[in-house]
């Protein structure tokens, strides 16, 4: 490997943590600022906000890591042609896109790392968060992010599920209402029961002190009241995803399996698929925002830090407010949720494509 590329890989790192390290400041201080304000509720301390705001320091840094590796990389270029070294390269016979390797590398390493981050370090540092914000900087009579109320659930084609509270971490469901339909949606069936548990040895569910209701016409029905019986629920807690956490601060793993379960139960599940693929594209999002960039440091003749700033800025907030909308749209059922979370990569990578094309790099 030529030892040019471990010199311009080492350039990189300069700015890139530079930009990272000035970003985070001034989003992560303005955020903690803004939550200061609720000092004078009554509630609030100096300690939960401090708490709070190293708990969303982590997804923080993975928004503006984008950014960061987009002034990065325009910088070590600039710097290069600038001084002259971009010239000399290409006159012994390097590419440009040979010269652009050594940075991709290092920006895959960023996105690998980001996704790391983004997967199993942001989603239960985020859940911590909303708990000190809800219990201890604004607090909600009740919260707890492991129990949901008013639950309704698709258990079978003909079958649905009503419940007044639910605990999923606990097993544990609450004011039951199981009701069967018929093939035109009359209700045939019906179960009220005051709680179900799971139980994880047999691997189901049971109703505990309920009444089982047949409708036998429109004017009579037959009840049998029970102590103890079996569910036909089958899906494990685990498998459920009922809470309202929004889907932007779950894991892709998190989101898969309230998908899979939206669409089991019959629910609307576009607004997860869209945020899914959208963390999904992460990893191209930041290279393909920096290889829009990365020509327009070739075009610069002088070195200007401010330009190289202000340049990074359009283009990130440019991607970022196009990626806002196909995810907005994409989460309201305007277009596939597919559409939306990869429409803004598509649409750059043809740009870039073209442009690269067009200054025959």
């Amino acid at each position: 490997m030529p030892r040019i590329y471990f010199y311009i890989a080492r350039k990189f790192w300069g700015p890139f943590l530079f930009a990272l390290g000035v970003f985070a400041a001034l989003v992560v201080l303005g955020d903690t600022f803004e939550k200061l304000k609720t000092l004078n509720n009554g509630y609030s301390t100096l300690g939960a906000v401090l708490s709070y705001s190293l708990a969303t320091f982590p997804n923080w840094l993975a928004t503006i890591m984008p950014v960061a590796c987009l002034l990065g990389a325009i910088s070590v270029i600039s710097e290069m042609v600038a001084n002259g070294e971009w010239t000399a390269c290409v006159a012994g016979g390097f590419s440009p896109k040979q010269l652009f390797i050594p940075v991709v590398v290092c920006l895959l390493l960023v996105t690998g790392l980001t996704m790391l981050m983004q997967e199993f370090v942001v989603p239960p540092l985020n859940i911590k968060a909303e708990t000190i914000y809800y219990t201890k900087i604004k607090p909600q009579e009740g919260f707890n992010l492991q129990t949901e109320y008013d639950v309704a659930m698709k258990i079978s084609p003909h079958q649905m599920l009503y419940a007044k509270k639910v605990d999923l971490s606990a097993g544990k469901m609450e004011e039951i209402s199981l009701d069967t339909y018929d093939s035109v949606w009359n209700i045939s069936n019906q179960i009220v029961a005051t709680s179900m548990t799971w139980d994880e040895n047999r691997h189901a569910w049971t109703f505990q002190d309920g009444t089982k209701r047949t409708f036998v016409d429109k004017m009579d029905t037959q009840e049998e009241h029970f102590d103890l019986a079996d569910s036909p629920v089958s899906t494990a807690p685990a498998d459920m995803s009922v809470n309202r956490t929004e889907s932007k601060l779950l894991s892709i793993r998190d989101l898969s399996k309230r998908i899979r379960f939206f669409k089991q139960s019959g629910l609307a599940y576009y607004e997860a698929e869209t945020v899914r693929q959208a963390k999904l594209a992460t990893p191209f999002v930041t290279l393909i925002m920096c290889l829009l960039g990365i020509p327009f440091a070739i075009s610069m003749r002088r070195k200007s830090k401010i330009l190289n700033i202000l340049a990074s800025m359009v283009i990130a907030f440019t991607f970022w407010w196009l990626i806002s909308m196909f995810t907005s749209i994409g989460e309201n059922g305007y277009i596939n949720p597919f559409l939306a979370g990869w429409g803004p990569v598509i649409v750059f990578g043809i740009v870039v494509f073209f442009e690269f094309k067009w200054l025959k790099l």
